[in-house]
């Protein structure tokens, strides 16, 4: 019995390093409800699920890895320290420095405050009657908001600070007025802490698709096909782990009309 226990652990153990000739390092940053999420050492999340059930379809390894910040996500993944990032906005920038996957998901990028709900054309007319703005570091908002920052006067107008909840205490305190944050997340954050006064202005400041980052030196373009291949086959599976994650804010997105 010992022996065939040996037996069957070897062939186990022998599929696994057949299977993962390479493990690829995913890095992913601070907590950020409902996407990443931690538990002492165990990750979790809408995100982290996703990930974990596309490259799994791909039959590519993979291994999480905790990043200080996530900021510091696309400098790490340009230095070779991960060979993922996960919840990757597109840009022609960033695209000089990694390949980008299939879309695998989207995301709306909101306005939440407590001064005003005045409907606007443009995000420039709310820098322009000089509201204060704050929002996360290394995040991408989209080119309306890259080109306003591009305007010199409208810099001072922009905060950039690294936790959500320090972020959303700068609005509740009428530091900032606004805080721009993916809507999910904010809603999350807005009832942990007990901000159900602040609200969701009209606007909204980006609406787009997200993918994965690869590092060029790790993936090759038949690697690439796997993935996008895998992202168009889990995508009722992508849809049910969305739908888990949106469903547990439901009581709270109740008590707010978007």
């Amino acid at each position: 019995m010992y022996y065939k226990s040996c037996f069957i652990l070897l062939i186990f153990v022998s599929l696994q390093c057949f299977g993962c000739e390479r493990t690829f390092k995913v890095g992913v940053g601070t907590s950020w409800p409902p996407y990443v999420m931690y538990d002492g050492e165990r990750y979790y999340g809408m995100d982290i699920e996703a990930t974990q059930s596309i490259f799994n379809q791909a039959g590519l390894c993979i291994n999480f890895v905790r990043l200080p910040s996530s900021a510091r996500g696309i400098t790490e993944l340009e230095k070779g320290f991960i060979d993922i990032l996960p919840s990757a906005s597109y840009n022609e920038q960033r695209a000089k420095i990694a390949y980008f996957s299939a879309e695998y998901r989207r995301e709306k990028m909101r306005l939440f405050t407590l001064t005003t709900m005045d409907e606007v054309e443009n995000l420039s007319q709310l820098f322009t009657k000089g509201y204060l703005f704050t929002a996360n570091p290394g995040a991408y908002y989209g080119e309306e908001l890259a080109d306003i920052l591009r305007v010199e006067r409208f810099k001072d107008n922009y905060f950039e600070v690294a936790s959500l909840s320090q972020r959303m205490e700068l609005v509740r305190r009428g530091r900032v007025d606004f805080l721009i944050e993916d809507e999910a997340s904010g809603v999350y954050y807005k009832y942990l802490l007990g901000y159900q006064q602040l609200r969701i202005h009209p606007y909204i400041v980006h609406d787009n698709g997200i993918y994965f980052m690869l590092n060029k030196d790790a993936f090759n373009p038949e690697q690439i096909a796997l993935i996008n291949r895998a992202i168009v086959a889990a995508d009722k599976q992508l849809k049910m782990i969305e739908q888990k994650y949106l469903t547990q804010l439901e009581p709270l997105s109740q008590a707010h009309h978007f």
